[in-house]
């Protein structure tokens, strides 16, 4: 998918940091081991000193270069043995002085040269999936940047509120486990959820917490209201000449939670949107929690049964008993 300037901008910036992070590291512990073992430096300046050698053996005599090439090739395979030896003998890795960088396919740049091996033909450089995942997660960030992520935890989520009635009680402490659990166990395969019920029951709070424990895994969340969503998918597609970016977003992110499902106006185009949204991530198979307060029978009411057959057979459901909470605290 295409993304804005900016997410590019702000990928192509981190990628740089990792890779200049990668490099200061393997730095200092050259630093440190070369202060040690100065035979060490002198190895490595050896080795770094090899293609110097080759370029001005090629630009002055051709022919000889194959020969230097050959012993070059020899000495390096010997001072390598070195510095394998003294390392070891050290108790370190053989690779302890070399740059470690986070992705070994494209070395920190975030691309990478796409080849057929057997045929020896490049292909081209192509985005490295590091780069792939940073841009989903700044995009999915920026999506839900409106969102107070941090204002809702399960930490304070209180089940007292619920206390008055028994049955109440023990829907909501199973719903609250549930929460929890989902959160700590969230991977690409984890279940799609549907939390229906009265205004100020706490499925937005429960929802909030998932999103805040699933971002701490590393994963990318897109969190939003579904009318704020819908309204930003038709200006798109009528005021940006088709542009699916949002939509495009919502069907690929890891983990997707919609909040107040039924509270938009519903139109055939956003009823369309929702379909491809739903049905999309179900072939995807990639988690969905959608908040509502109509039941599946309301919901029956007001979308076409090709959407609601895709959430009530598709998804989890957890009933939210109780009293408004905001009512219920003053």
């Amino acid at each position: 998918m295409a993304y804005s300037k900016e997410i590019y901008e702000k990928a192509l910036t981190e990628i740089k940091k990792r890779r200049a992070d990668a490099e200061k590291k393997a730095e200092a512990r050259c630093e440190e081991l070369y202060e040690k073992c100065p035979d060490l430096k002198y190895i490595d300046e050896k080795l770094s000193e090899t293609g110097i050698k080759l370029v001005k053996a090629f630009a002055s005599s051709p022919e000889d270069a194959e020969k230097l090439l050959k012993k070059l090739k020899k000495d390096n395979v010997a001072l390598n043995k070195e510095k394998k030896d003294i390392l070891t003998a050290m108790g370190l890795p053989a690779d302890y002085l070399d740059v470690h960088y986070g992705c070994e396919k494209c070395s920190d740049t975030g691309f990478y040269e796409e080849r057929d091996e057997k045929k020896g033909v490049s292909h081209g450089t192509r985005l490295c999936s590091c780069h792939i995942e940073l841009l989903k997660k700044l995009a999915s960030e920026e999506m839900s940047m409106q969102t107070p992520l941090e204002l809702s935890s399960f930490d304070d989520f209180d089940l007292s509120f619920y206390k008055n009635d028994r049955e109440t009680l023990e829907q909501m402490k199973y719903i609250f486990e549930t929460c929890v659990s989902y959160s700590r166990n969230f991977d690409l395969d984890s279940a799609n959820l549907l939390f229906y019920g009265r205004t100020g029951l706490g499925k937005t709070h429960l929802s909030l917490s998932i999103a805040n424990e699933v971002i701490k895994k590393g994963y990318n969340v897109v969190y939003g209201s579904v009318n704020n969503f819908f309204a930003k998918i038709e200006y798109e597609k009528f005021s940006k000449g088709n542009d699916t970016y949002t939509l495009d977003l919502l069907c690929g992110a890891d983990l997707l939670i919609l909040d107040d499902l039924g509270m938009e106006f519903a139109t055939t185009f956003t009823n369309s949107a929702l379909y491809t949204i739903i049905n999309t991530r179900i072939c995807k198979s990639l988690p969905t929690v959608i908040s509502t307060n109509l039941s599946p029978d309301e919901l029956r009411d007001k979308y076409h049964e090709s959407i609601v057959s895709r959430i009530v057979g598709t998804f989890e459901t957890l009933e939210f008993l109780g009293r408004d909470i905001r009512q219920s605290s003053n």
